[in-house]
């Protein structure tokens, strides 16, 4: 499913490549029908200057990007670390594709993102595409696309870093760039090692003698080599480690992830086309383990122990990109993935389950962009995907005596699905700029939404091997006025009409319960992993940037979308309501003083309205306002400091509240303060 994410195919193609030294990176992922402005991107200098202690926090400044709650990655469970641009995702996981150079980043089994594994500083650049840029990715991206870019390496240069801050956390990375003696070949590597004791997230007036704070370590290895065998030939090849663990906020609550990732890739610059072969592997390992409270908080029991949780990944793609004479130029190609994984698990000391199968992915893609004139761009993207789920299984024992409760092999299914776009970009009169676009794409479920069941204290939500992909068709039309010299404002409006919404839905009729949970906990709820038949998500973003003088700007960017679940025969009680975790506003401000080159001071303002934590709506977390204020110093050619604080009033920002009451928060105020050398 990911798997077509790494058809990167966006072909980017750059520059034509000097003879006689090593090319530019080429992330066949690029660019493939881009006719206007990225939603929102990043160069190298920006990135650098926030300094985010996870990628996530740079996203989330624009606010078009969200996690599934309201907690960063840094302190976020993972499952919950998937992404949805502009709230289109009724549950954590993400409909949003994540690529680095090409490259699937999403998890294989859940979907999600493990963002701590990216080393800011080593980007090149960060970029958000909506869908109407995305069909030629097919299955993962019908909300958009992330492009994660990697600093090329253009010379030796070593870069340690160091940071500190509140909660007791720290970090400390090493980069290195070699380049070969005739330039022809690059290696990079980095090292980063990251801990914090973290904070309790539960209500100060709901905590108890066993609630503690969500600690974590972090670990993350990579290094890349590239090697020019012929002038127009370049071979590139990467390997990349990361694990983390974390505690969920009592002593036998926690997580625990691991993932190793090898990729090569091809690439043939020719003198007016761009070719590439890409082959990966991924392998990942994953525990979570969750536990039952005592009403004092006093004691807790493992009430779900998913001791391992293993899937892999193998694919690979193949594109190419060439003119069609002066004004057309045509991108197309195939990729393919296989993914496997299971859950492992045992269900307090009565059943212990084994859950899992695999899923193929083949795709064909081509896009076509048409630049009639200066003033007019036209793309389009086609693409044909062939899905299959395979050997899935589902078996369930007393683990004391191995007797057997459940076998279940689940029937194959497989389906083809199509994807489209179509995108015009118009110069309109004066210092107007007009876009219009609307798309077709779908999303397969995860293995993770087939298989594995969770638990947050005391609601259970149930997996469903019968889920079906979902289908999104949308429109967008956009437009942007360049008031003057120093003052510009954008505008986007967005539709998006989604077919067999998969949501976590609650179930409320007593034979399903008994069928599904058996018994649930005290005060818990029921909920399984159903299509919704039919679900919208509209709104609109609008943003202004403005140079009030040469040393001061500002900026300010808003979305107001709305999400429902429009129709839904299998739970009425749904339709009508908005997808959980969905505000209808959020804004943020930031204005920006620069007294001189090398220093630089922020203030930003981040407003959420309120939302809901649970489907059927019941459940309210309040809106709340956030401050964050930073500085930055480039106090030599070599040293780099910087000072951000998140949270700079220590808001209560809640994240979460289960059926039984149980309040969560984000991250109180937060001060982190990092170092860069460069030698």
């Amino acid at each position: 499913m990911k798997r077509i994410t790494l058809l990167a195919l966006g072909l980017s193609a750059g520059p034509l490549v000097a003879e006689d030294s090593l090319p530019p990176v080429v992330a066949i992922a690029q660019r493939v029908t881009e006719i206007r402005p990225a939603l929102a991107e990043w160069s190298r200098p920006e990135i650098s200057e926030f300094a985010p202690r996870s990628l996530d926090e740079l996203l989330a400044t624009d606010p078009a990007f969200s996690l599934f709650r309201r907690q960063n990655a840094t302190f976020a469970n993972p499952t919950t670390t998937g992404l949805s641009l502009r709230r289109t995702g009724a549950t954590a996981t993400s409909r949003t594709l994540v690529l680095r150079d090409g490259l699937p980043q999403n998890d294989p089994f859940g979907g999600w993102v493990p963002w701590l594994r990216y080393q800011p500083s080593s980007l090149e650049s960060v970029r958000i595409l909506p869908s109407s840029e995305s069909a030629a990715w097919g299955n993962l991206s019908p909300a958009g696309v992330v492009h994660l870019t990697s600093r090329p390496v253009l010379q030796p240069e070593l870069l340690v870093q160091g940071g500190g801050g509140q909660q007791a956390s720290g970090k400390v990375g090493l980069t290195s760039h070699h380049l070969s003696p005739d330039g022809r070949t690059g290696l990079s590597f980095h090292l980063s090692h990251f801990r914090s004791d973290g904070f309790q997230d539960l209500d100060p007036t709901q905590r108890g003698p066993l609630d503690e704070p969500l600690d974590l370590t972090a670990n993350v290895a990579e290094l890349r080599l590239r090697t020019q065998l012929e002038p127009r030939w370049t071979l590139e090849t990467q390997l990349a480690w990361f694990e983390e663990e974390r505690g969920n906020g009592t002593p036998l609550s926690g997580n625990r992830t691991q993932a190793l990732d090898l990729s090569l890739r091809l690439t043939h610059q020719g003198r007016d086309s761009l070719t590439q072969a890409l082959l990966y592997l991924q392998e990942r390992a994953f525990q979570a383990a969750f536990t039952a409270v005592d009403e004092a908080r006093e004691s807790e029991r493992l009430a779900l122990d998913q001791f391992d949780v293993p899937s892999r990944s193998a694919g690979g793609a193949w594109s190419h990109r060439r003119p069609l004479g002066e004004a057309l130029t045509l991108t197309h190609g195939l990729d393919l993935r296989w993914i496997e994984g299971e859950t492992n698990e045992v269900a307090g000391t009565f059943r212990q389950r084994r859950a899992g199968g695999e899923q193929s992915f083949f795709g064909l893609f081509g896009t076509l962009r048409w630049d009639p004139s200066p003033e007019t761009s036209v793309a389009t993207s086609l693409r044909v995907d062939r899905w299959g789920f395979h050997r899935g299984i589902r078996e369930e024992s007393v683990p004391s005596t191995g007797r057997s409760l459940r076998s279940e092999q689940f029937p194959d299914r497989e389906g083809y699905e199509p994807s489209f776009s179509l995108a015009l970009d118009q110069q309109l009169a004066g210092d107007w700029q007009g876009r219009l676009a609307l798309g077709t794409s779908y999303r397969a479920p995860t293995l993770n939404e087939l298989y594995r069941p969770f638990r947050v204290q005391n609601d259970i939500t149930e997996a469903n091997p019968e889920l079906d992909p979902e289908r999104f068709f949308t429109l967008e039309a956009g437009l942007d006025w360049q008031a003057s010299d120093p003052l510009q404002f954008s505008l986007e409006v967005f539709h998006h009409w989604i077919d067999q919404a998969i949501a976590n839905v609650p179930v409320t009729e007593g034979a399903d319960l008994s069928r599904l949970f058996g018994t649930l906990p005290a005060g818990g709820s029921g909920a399984q992993r159903q299509n919704v038949e039919q679900a919208t998500v509209w709104g609109a973003q609008v943003g202004a940037d403005w140079q009030l003088h040469p040393l001061w700007q500002l900026s300010v960017n808003a979305l107001w979308s709305q999400t429902e679940f429009s129709d839904s025969p299998r739970q009425p009680l749904l339709e009508g309501r908005p997808f959980p975790q969905s505000p209808e506003w959020q804004a943020h401000s930031q204005i920006e003083f620069r007294p001189r080159e090398s220093l630089r001071f922020f203030f930003g303002i981040e407003y959420t309205s309120r939302a809901f934590d649970d489907a059927l709506a019941t459940r309210a977390l309040s809106s709340y306002w956030t401050a964050r204020l930073g500085a930055g110093w480039q106090a030599s050619d070599h040293l780099t400091l910087r000072l951000r604080i998140e949270n700079l009033f220590d808001e209560a920002i809640p994240t979460g509240e289960s059926s039984n009451g149980l309040r969560r928060l984000g991250q109180p105020r937060s001060a982190w303060v990092s170092a860069d050398y460069l030698f």
